[in-house]
């Protein structure tokens, strides 16, 4: 057992992982009543993924949590936050090769699946910290360190690309979201959605004749799309000859049927598109579109 286990944060079996958040020191650990049991290392993430400040053994356990499940921070959406908290842990094991070892290690599990050239350059360095070092590793880190050095190509991951696309989208970084859209066309994943997806963003940087090609790529593999994903494609299409003064009412028929189906709605954050092509589409025009925006949110509507 190394120095990672989480041995002073027992979990007890059955027992109910509570959380007691009070106005207190957090040296504490929240904690005030002695006769309460210890944290377990749910309360401690918890702690974390609120934006507490983490001190002491708080901190320390974070660490041992991160290196046991790495993937904790992938699904809190705390990626660089768990890469500054391990790499300020790996300056404190610069004369600990196996605790140094384990540390990078996690650090390429992190990124090979977000950054693949962030993975690489960790997995070089593990490379000179494990050289020599390999009978210090503990059995965990020696048979990820055997998967990883066995030349496994690191590939980006197509669902946290498409949680990345769409941060960039809502944070108005539009080059990073067309690029990283194009990221997953080339790894085939759900092809007639990121079409959509990406003609949005063609459609909001002013490309209009990419968008329509990406509309038209999305509509040559609807057969392929998904319940909700059709809806999108006829609305897209109808915005599009909006945009060129053409007859739309052909559209307008599809997609009211295609929306009787089950499973055709899902939330689209479709409403940054539209306030921005209200000064090229007539009040009625926009209207139509802000009206079937939100039939393609959800049946309620």
């Amino acid at each position: 057992m190394d120095d990672y286990d989480l041995r002073f944060l027992p979990e007890k079996e059955n027992e109910k992982n509570e959380i007691y958040q009070d106005d207190i020191p957090l040296d504490s650990l929240l904690y005030h009543n002695k006769s309460q049991r210890k944290p377990t290392p749910l309360d401690v993430t918890n702690l974390w993924a609120e934006g507490y400040h983490l001190t002491g053994q708080m901190k320390d356990a974070l660490v041992s949590i991160l290196v046991n499940k790495i993937n904790i921070a992938i699904y809190l959406n705390k990626v660089n936050e768990a890469e500054t908290i391990l790499k300020s842990a790996l300056e404190n094991s610069i004369n600990d090769p196996a605790k140094s070892a384990r540390i990078l290690v996690q650090l390429v599990l992190l990124f090979e699946i977000i950054v693949p050239e962030k993975a690489k350059s960790y997995y070089s360095e593990a490379r000179k910290v494990i050289s020599g070092n390999e009978k210090l590793l503990d059995g965990y880190t020696e048979s990820i360190w055997k998967i990883i050095n066995a030349g496994r190509e690191i590939k980006p991951n197509p669902q946290i690309l498409r949680l990345s696309a769409f941060e960039h989208y809502e944070k108005k970084q539009y080059a990073e979201a067309e690029k990283t859209y194009n990221q997953m066309i080339d790894l085939d994943f759900d092809l007639p959605g990121t079409y959509c997806h990406l003609a949005r963003v063609q459609l909001m940087t002013g490309q209009v004749e990419e968008a329509g090609k990406s509309v038209a790529r999305a509509w040559e593999l609807k057969e392929k799309a998904a319940g909700y994903v059709v809806p999108r494609i006829f609305y897209l299409q109808i915005l599009l000859l909006m945009l060129d003064n053409q007859d739309f009412s052909i559209w307008i028929k599809k997609i009211t049927e295609e929306l009787r189906k089950p499973y055709s709605t899902m939330e689209w954050h479709i409403q940054p598109l539209l306030e921005s092509l209200k000064p090229r589409l007539t009040p009625e025009n926009h209207q139509v579109l802000v009206t079937f925006a939100e039939f393609l949110q959800s049946k309620k509507n």
